[in-house]
């Protein structure tokens, strides 16, 4: 596990990075509709934060595992749908785009159901 939390938490500094540059970009940028905007200046910071929140807690409980599942669901779920709607000429862009922010999502939605299903305690940390 300890591997896995590492891998997680590097990825998660990168993906708050990522999305926070552009959110940045995204807010003064020209075109997009309004929930296209939505996912990229809110929905993706605050799921990056929430990721690298639950990294970084060595051990955090159940629930807000799940809880970040949750978020991290609603973040891949709008993505794909996203890429989707420019697929068929729908919305402009690049379908591929995207994708690009579900990679680390679907990771850490990996990670936080493995929590989730451990509990407070992990394979390699067993409890007191």
């Amino acid at each position: 596990m300890t591997v896995f939390r590492t891998i997680t938490l590097v990825l998660a500094v990168l993906q708050v990075l990522f999305t926070a540059f552009t959110g940045m970009v995204g807010a003064f940028a020209d075109g997009g509709d309004l929930w296209s905007r939505l996912l990229l200046i809110v929905v993706h910071p605050l799921c990056a934060v929430a990721l690298l929140v639950l990294a970084v807690l060595p051990r955090p409980a159940s629930a807000m595992a799940y809880a970040v599942a949750a978020l991290l669901v609603g973040n891949i779920v709008a993505d794909v749908t996203l890429a989707q709607l420019i697929a068929v000429g729908a919305v402009k862009g690049d379908w591929w785009l995207p994708l690009l922010f579900s990679v680390v999502p679907a990771v850490g939605l990996a990670y936080a159901l493995t929590l989730g299903i451990h509990g407070r305690s992990s394979p390699s940390q067993p409890v007191a």
